[in-house]
């Protein structure tokens, strides 16, 4: 009795009745993906930035008065419109990296998040009783603690480049594109599956054709997906490179400098705490995709950069 509920189960995707279904079904599940991605970014972004925040005796830590004239510095040194800085909101992150959540260019506003150590001047500013990497302890007295500890203090120049670089990612328009990323890619394969269904006719066919059909498009769907967020992302991280290089030589002596410390702290963090987030070179460590542009890569393009700089000083 049971198998033949199951086949009446779905044979009634069959009918007229359940594509009608299945389409709407579609449609919800379109507009969902880009909700779940686009909400985050714009009208839960307070929760989102609330979630990441680092907090002190119950409170938030405040944004040090230093940090926050060297945020003004680079939006300045950017030349970004008084307007549009006012939505840009700074904040204390978790962590030893700088945050990005939503954007300058919708009414949301776009949060910044900055890590405690560029409140740091020396090494001897260092709280090491306070810090924890994924809630364990750090062996400041190894040579990969000492790594870390001139790896997380950086300079003026260096401060000034990583800030530059994160309002240059807020005021991109990655939040609606990868919001759009994950719907086209559903929708399409939803449109090939329906064209195949009708062109080949395979509802009079066994469900295990149409199995392996849905589950080849799926795969190629998620793959597309993943391909067009990659691909903006490291054409975005390109583009933000060479719009910074072009602040000077300050700026592009400042980003090798900057990129060398972020691979060493790194490497210093993959040593110490015994994982793979991060390759021996310092990169984060992706299995198949490319989320970024790989830290040496942008290191080298600076490198480059100041070199050239150099020669046409000779």
């Amino acid at each position: 009795m049971q198998k033949k509920a199951g086949r009446g189960i779905f044979a009634f995707f069959k009918t007229e009745t359940g594509r009608k279904v299945v389409f709407f079904a579609a449609g919800t599940t379109t507009i969902g993906l880009f909700v779940a991605n686009f909400v985050p970014h714009t009208f839960g972004l307070k929760y989102y930035r609330d979630f990441v925040t680092c907090y002190q005796s119950g409170m938030p830590r405040a944004v040090p008065e230093s940090v926050q004239q060297r945020l003004d510095k680079a939006l300045e040194k950017l030349d970004v419109d008084p307007r549009e800085a006012k939505f840009l909101k700074p904040f204390t992150v978790f962590g030893f990296d700088l945050f990005e959540a939503g954007t300058t260019k919708y009414r949301f506003g776009a949060a910044l998040g900055i890590p405690v150590n560029y409140a740091y001047n020396s090494v001897d500013e260092i709280k090491r009783s306070d810090i924890r990497f994924r809630n364990q302890q750090i062996d400041w007295n190894s040579d990969n603690g000492k790594l870390l500890e001139e790896a997380i203090v950086l300079t003026e120049d260096e401060q000034l480049f990583g800030l530059s670089k994160a309002i240059l990612q807020l005021q991109t328009h990655r939040v609606l594109l990868n919001s759009l990323f994950p719907s086209v890619s559903f929708l399409m394969v939803y449109t090939v599956g329906h064209f195949l269904n009708l062109r080949l006719n395979l509802f009079a066919r066994h469900g295990s054709t149409r199995f392996v059909l849905y589950s080849i498009l799926g795969l190629f769907g998620v793959g597309s997906w993943f391909f067009m967020k990659d691909f903006n992302q490291v054409t975005t991280d390109s583009e933000i490179d060479k719009k910074l290089a072009t602040l000077g030589p300050q700026f592009v002596a400042a980003g090798v400098t900057y990129y060398e410390k972020h691979l060493k702290k790194n490497i210093a963090l993959r040593n110490l705490i015994g994982d793979n987030t991060y390759t021996a070179l310092g990169n984060e460590n992706y299995l198949l995709r490319q989320k970024s542009m790989p830290l040496t890569a942008r290191k080298s393009f600076f490198q480059n950069k100041w070199e050239e700089l150099q020669g046409t000083q000779t």
